[in-house]
């Protein structure tokens, strides 16, 4: 059941006796180490009498326990507590951390806790046996802060996990005043990069990766300077200034004005940390290579991971997990295309349906492949033709709207070849309308000719790529078998054979010219090369 050797999720009864133990009514708050969020959970079940709204946040290795908390909708800000140094500041620190180490998970919370209150359960032993330097350091920590230990006997034995450990329960209550106090690291950490970073930020090199982290925290470092020091000096300068405009009445206490500077902080860093992540689907590696659907896709994504911190490890281990779906994110790109040859328009009758050509699919009798002249309707914006001016009616020229969905054509064609450069089916348009042509106008992967009714005949320059694209589609389909072009047609089955018999141009002969071929470019099935700065 437990994967993780060190994972021994809050007994409820314990659990409780945390949550007790916490005073006040914090806003922000975070369970390091979080599993599964137990703790969290047994927070949520209590009522604030004051309606404060409260801020979940966890942090966790195990990644599948990372996808259960995001399950959850948990805000997961990072990975490794242990190497955590976002600047996101918290009134309230629950957790049962490793027993193994839990001295250095305690003495991290201590560190990272600006004003509020940890409340952490340990390996009893840890505060009992002093005889490591990070046990002897947590103990004169615990002892200048005031803490308060109480120790439980049994309280694993009848957990989810069971251990006989006996476990120390810490209460810290940590007193800062931003009257009295700067957050520590608000220098420029970037000046070795000048004062600006290039944007045209590179995945496949990691030396872009690493300016766009720097630039990052030059950002964070220097909104928490300005928001700690506008607070700092706010009893000299607030009838002057107006940070967010917070209402008199807010601004009485010193302990008031260091919740609101901390929240100020907390909201700033997230809305830097969504702007960077969103950065990420904007390095031309990963963008020049995506539909608009699957951009679109991706976008999703990174709102997920707009809550982790912005470092250089966390962005390669979501580039890695988009990478570990590449040929995925392929196939559906080009059943994208596919569909648009095919199914999306044959039901309009006539032309449209000669696009498919049938043949006998490995899996069902619904199998169908696109021929070398394909025919699609084109569709321009404001009910204005796609290919004529709107001002002048006999000119011709490409509808804006027309574009995007010829770009997501030549996106998908692209990785059969994977040639950088190409002209696309919009530019060879308007190339040719710009001399008043509309027919026999080449692109880079098709012959077209337009139609002032709104159709768009595309016939194939290259029938190896249109054969390639047809295998694509078609072993996404499951129409073709998953060793299709692999395996020799003599190893196949009859029913394998027929197959290759009714969907090759030319049989046998053809599909054997083509055995082993790849179905994608090298240079698309291995895309984004992470390197080390």
């Amino acid at each position: 059941m437990f994967n993780n050797s060190t994972f021994y999720p809050t007994p409820r009864e314990l659990g409780r006796k945390m949550v007790q133990k916490v005073k006040g009514c914090p806003e922000y708050i975070l369970e390091p180490s979080a599993g599964k969020a137990d703790l969290i959970e047994i927070y949520s079940e209590t009522k604030d009498r004051h309606g404060t709204k409260r801020k979940f946040s966890a942090i966790e290795i195990d990644p599948d326990l990372r996808a259960t908390l995001r399950g959850k909708n948990i805000a997961v800000i990072d990975h490794d507590f242990l190497a955590f140094n976002g600047p996101d500041k918290f009134d309230l620190i629950m957790m049962n951390p490793p027993f193994a180490d839990g001295d250095k998970h305690l003495l991290k919370a201590i560190d990272i806790m600006y004003s509020g209150q940890i409340v952490c359960l340990l390996n009893a032993e840890t505060l009992r046996n002093t005889h490591t330097r990070n046990r002897q350091e947590l103990a004169k920590k615990l002892q200048e802060l005031g803490a308060d230990i109480e120790y439980f006997q049994g309280a694993f034995q009848n957990a989810e996990r069971k251990t006989s450990v006996e476990v120390a329960l810490v209460n810290i209550e940590i007193e800062r005043k931003v009257e009295e106090d700067l957050f520590a690291g608000c220098s420029d950490k970037v000046s070795e990069f000048g004062d600006k970073v290039d944007e045209n930020y590179e995945v496949v090199t990691g030396k872009h990766i690493e300016e766009l982290v720097a630039e990052f925290n030059q950002i964070v470092a220097l909104s928490m300077e300005t928001i700690v020091g506008y607070y700092q000096n706010h009893k000299k300068v607030g009838q002057y200034i107006g940070l967010n405009k917070e209402p008199d009445k807010y601004l009485r206490t010193a302990d008031t004005l260091t919740k609101l500077m901390q929240g100020t902080t907390n909201t700033t860093i997230r809305r830097i940390r969504h702007d960077f992540w969103r950065k990420t689907l904007d390095l031309p590696e990963v963008k020049k290579r995506m539909t608009k659907k699957r951009l679109n896709e991706f976008e999703e994504m990174v709102k997920d991971r707009t809550n982790m911190d912005f470092t250089e490890n966390n962005i390669r281990g979501f580039l890695l997990n988009l990478i570990s779906g590449y040929n995925d994110t392929l196939t559906k790109a080009v059943l994208e295309v596919f569909d648009l040859f095919t199914i999306k328009h044959c039901w309009n009758g006539g032309v449209f349906t000669d696009n498919i050509h049938y043949f006998n699919g490995w899996k069902t009798n619904n199998a169908f492949r696109v021929g070398k002249k394909v025919i699609i309707p084109v569709y321009g914006g404001h009910g204005n033709g796609p290919f004529l001016d709107w001002m002048d009616r006999t000119e011709w020229r490409l509808d804006h709207q027309v574009d995007a969905s010829l770009r997501d054509i030549d996106i998908v064609m692209n990785y059969f070849d994977g040639c950088p450069d190409y002209l696309s089916i919009s530019d060879a348009l308007n190339r040719a309308f710009a001399r008043g042509l509309n027919r026999g106008i080449k692109s880079t992967y098709f012959t077209l000719t337009a139609y002032k009714k709104g159709t768009l005949h595309l016939t194939f320059n290259d029938e190896n790529i249109l054969r390639r694209f047809n295998i694509a589609a078609c072993l996404g389909r499951e129409w073709l078998p998953m060793d299709y072009g692999h395996k020799s047609y003599h190893d196949m089955s009859p029913e394998e054979q027929t197959v290759v018999d009714t969907f090759e141009i030319g049989g046998a002969d053809e599909y054997a010219k083509n055995l082993g071929q790849a179905v994608f470019e090298n240079t698309w099935t291995q895309p984004l090369l992470l390197k080390a700065a």
